[in-house]
């Protein structure tokens, strides 16, 4: 397998360097260092008109003419084309400062590691933020190789610059979780954005829950354009306290317009029928995860009944953002929804309080742009308050989903076992119920 070497990335941290230069001082830091993480070795770019990737990168130049000299936007770039992948500084609407680098598979974690130790490096900040860009399936992957190709976490490479598929070789969360510890050390990530498809589960939030701020995602399909970076990369600098509901805004508000103002572009069964929609996004606070991992514990352990493999828990009508082909069934459920239809009045009151912390921000849409008949036609009945919606998703283990390991066509995953390899699970302890 072939990875950006670290030798090449050791000559770009200290080569451009002369013996004129003095170390910065921590007086001179930026303000901010946002990398963008561009895994487009698959169908989002190429050879094709699919070349969503350079229209983001357009837009990114746009909105770095907002930006001040104290403000470092950064992107890693690996496209589907035989130019090779390179790390670049945009300022002022142009790259700056791009090194080519060797080959390499943006779905390995040591990529993503050098990459950010790179930015790290190069331009220290008070303060550090990380754009995943790519496909993504929220928490689902089986194994820490790359090389496993029957489900996905997050990247899609196909691993010989082509974009005949979606990607060969993925990254699951874990792998990505000690990739950004190990590369940012003692400076910790402000925030990671998410700008991939159903990044927004329970799970994916609690592994990454060390080594960011926030994580600011949807826990649903996202479009193939992808975030309006001229609009979101002001935002992604904001220092206060409350950036992130800026980035949730701008990022929600933006296709609100757009499915209202392009409905022949953005539909699911007929034209105009996403208008007064949009994407369910979040923002989800790092620091208080761990008080909502305790207080589901609690809820769950008030109805083991429902919970075993013979229960009967609730899901007709529940809000669910994916679906398994495999199985023909949904998964990564609505964690506020499914709570609340399933468990008593009064110990969901107990328990709402600390996803509300956890969930600082969020907006709301029942109905968002999907490739999937099933879960269109299941749009139809989903709830219309927003006070059923938590827009973050939770895994609940279902028997159908021990049926994953009978289609040839993928390798054997069951997701009632895969689960527990998650810190989320350490707490929640799938086991105790049966599974």
């Amino acid at each position: 397998m072939k990875k950006c070497l670290i030798l090449l990335l050791a000559a770009l941290l200290f080569g451009a360097c002369d013996e004129e230069d003095t170390p910065v001082t921590p007086e001179e830091y930026a303000d901010r260092t946002v990398l963008v993480y561009i895994a487009a070795e698959n169908n989002l770019t190429g050879y094709s008109q699919m070349r969503f990737a350079d229209d983001d990168l357009r837009e990114m130049k746009e909105g770095s003419k907002m930006l001040d000299d104290r403000q470092n936007l950064l992107v890693y770039v690996d496209k589907a084309e035989n130019d090779p992948p390179y790390i670049a500084r945009i300022q002022n609407g142009e790259l700056v400062d791009s090194f080519a680098l060797e080959e390499c598979l943006s779905a390995d974690p040591a990529v993503l590691e050098e990459m950010l130790l790179y930015s790290r490096m190069n331009y220290p900040a008070r303060s550090y933020g990380l754009v995943l860009w790519g496909h993504s399936n929220g928490w689902v992957v089986l194994s820490d190789s790359v090389s496993y190709a029957g489900t996905r976490a997050y990247g899609g490479d196909t691993g010989n610059n082509m974009s005949d598929s979606a990607g060969k070789y993925w990254m699951n969360i874990p792998s990505m979780a000690r990739a950004i510890g190990h590369a940012m050390g003692d400076d910790h990530l402000s925030f990671i954005l998410a700008d991939c498809c159903n990044f927004g589960c329970i799970e994916s939030a609690y592994e990454l829950r060390h080594v960011t701020d926030y994580l600011i995602t949807s826990p649903a399909e996202i479009p193939e354009l992808g975030a309006p970076y001229h609009l979101i990369v002001p935002p992604m600098f904001d220092t206060s306290e409350t950036f992130y509901q800026s980035v949730v805004d701008a990022y929600f508000d933006y296709y609100m317009e757009e499915f209202a103002n392009d409905p022949t572009y953005y539909f699911n069964s007929k034209y105009g029928d996403l208008e007064g929609y949009s994407i369910p996004f979040a923002a989800i606070k790092s620091s208080e995860l761990e008080n909502l991992a305790l207080a589901t514990a609690d809820l769950l352990s008030t109805i083991p009944g429902k919970l075993s493999p013979a229960g009967d828990f609730n899901f007709d009508h529940l809000v669910y953002y994916d679906y398994d082909r495999r199985t023909s069934a949904e998964y990564g459920y609505d964690i506020y929804h499914s709570l609340k239809e399933n468990t008593s009045e009064s110990d969901f009151a107990k328990w709402e309080p600390w996803f509300r912390k956890a969930v600082p921000y969020s907006r709301f849409s029942a109905k968002w742009l999907s490739s999937m008949n099933q879960l269109i036609a299941d749009m139809q009945v989903f709830s219309e308050s927003t006070q059923d919606y938590g827009m973050v998703s939770m895994f609940f283990p279902r028997q159908i989903y021990d049926n994953a390991g009978q289609y040839s066509s993928y390798r054997i995953l069951n997701l009632n076992t895969a689960i527990q390899a998650f810190e989320w699970n350490s707490v929640i302890r799938w086991q105790q119920y049966g599974w």
